[in-house]
């Protein structure tokens, strides 16, 4: 439940997407009342979840720089504030008292915000590179069907939406075991409805205009995009068996797999438009028929190819230093281990070489997670044939040969 006492917003129980529009509510009316600072008290919040709590953010954002304040109190629940914090939801509801997360476990990624195309580029690639390390046994259309609906979506927030904050995207969860992967983005700009308004007068409502931007080539303006961007996530998550939620104004429209597609009219409306969206990548072959437009499929440019793979050379540089969060344990060893097993099997022509510039030393549980137990993955003869290390100092030279040789004999 969600109510509010003057100018303070009492987030009790949970905080879901289907939640979102009375605290949008309370707001508004605090606002009415002559409240210049409103309290967003989650002390009693049992979880909270991305699509709400980035969609509350945006706004808040927006109206922050229209000079209102916003004071947070976190969840009594130590791990939910925990949460907030490594997340950047506390950052983004209250920067004055919570700076930017420091988070860098490598399952989620936190909440990003973007205003320029450098920014966006570097939050889509954060979020790929993520997967990448958490995601083992990743089929590249599988990559790439998730890295082009993500860098559709938050494009379309700087080319169309006319958003002062810019936007923010999120990583939600990286579902190993059921194989779905779930992002959100949200901005506070005009809405769908009145940017495809521009180049088709019939779209009268929010509900109409949701309708339409599902459909393949709708745009405001074909001289800067093809209009695919919402029409192939859509079907890149409903032929996938996910879900794809979207909101703008007072419309929503909701897909699942068990009830379908809807389009409803909300009482409160959203200022700006949300997209949650969850890929169900367990069928590769499902993703890239997925991605067809005009009726021939479409294979973008990818992650892999501008990061790693380098045109007419057999060797792909892999520098430790900047794959890891740190050299000192199990954990951090684990993203190593899947990106590489990764980037073997999506680049079958190439070597990837280990260039251990710059560390003087790791520790025995970092080497046998990253490189131990890949070795036993691969088998000794693949591990000889499709890796090279460069600029090993002798103790971290030492460290690996007995990771190494211990999972080669079963110890």
């Amino acid at each position: 439940m969600i109510y509010r006492q003057q100018n303070r917003i009492v987030f009790d129980g949970v905080f879901s997407i289907a939640e979102l529009h009375p605290p949008l509510a309370g707001i508004h009316q605090a606002l009415n009342d002559g409240h210049d600072e409103i309290i967003l008290d989650f002390q009693v919040c049992e979880a909270a979840f991305p699509p709400s709590i980035l969609s509350l953010a945006a706004q808040v954002m927006k109206l922050r720089d229209q000079g209102i304040s916003f004071r947070l109190q976190l969840p009594n629940k130590l791990e939910l504030a925990r949460h907030f914090r490594n997340t950047n939801w506390a950052h983004f509801l209250d920067p004055s008292v919570y700076p930017p997360s420091q988070f860098r476990g490598f399952t989620h990624v936190p909440a990003t915000q973007f205003t320029t195309d450098v920014e966006q580029r570097g939050a889509v690639y954060r979020i790929i590179d993520g997967m990448l390390g958490a995601v083992p046994n990743l089929d590249r259309r599988q990559l790439y069907a998730l890295e082009w609906s993500i860098n559709e979506i938050t494009d379309n927030v700087l080319v169309h939406a006319q958003s002062p904050i810019g936007g923010l995207v999120q990583m939600t969860a990286f579902q190993r075991t059921k194989q779905r992967i779930e992002y959100v983005v949200v901005d506070a700009g005009v809405g769908i409805c009145r940017t495809l308004r521009q180049a088709f007068p019939d779209v009268t409502s929010d509900v109409d205009a949701l309708r339409k931007a599902i459909l393949e080539g709708v745009t405001r303006d074909a001289s800067i995009g093809q209009g695919n961007g919402l029409y192939g996530s859509y079907q890149i998550c409903s032929q996938s068996k996910g879900f794809f939620h979207m909101e703008s104004g007072d419309g929503k429209l909701d897909f699942s797999e068990g009830r379908g597609l809807r389009v409803t009219t909300e009482l409160v409306p959203y200022d700006g438009t949300l997209v949650a969206a969850q890929i169900n990548f367990s069928d590769p072959d499902l993703l890239a028929e997925a991605l067809s437009f005009g009726g021939r499929k479409y294979v973008p440019m990818d992650f892999v190819e501008l990061k790693y793979e380098q045109e007419g050379l057999t060797d792909i540089p892999f520098v430790i230093k900047d794959e890891a969060a740190s050299f000192g344990s199990r954990v951090a060893g684990t993203p190593v281990r899947n990106k590489l097993f990764n980037l073997i099997q999506m680049c079958p022509g190439q070597r990837i070489v280990l260039d251990f510039a710059e560390i003087p030393i790791i520790s025995s549980s970092f080497a046998d997670e990253a490189l131990g137990k890949l070795f036993v993955q691969l088998g000794p003869l693949a591990f000889a044939q499709r890796l090279e290390f460069r600029n090993l100092e002798p103790t971290v030279r030492q460290l690996l040969d007995r990771a190494i040789i211990q999972r080669a004999s079963g110890k």
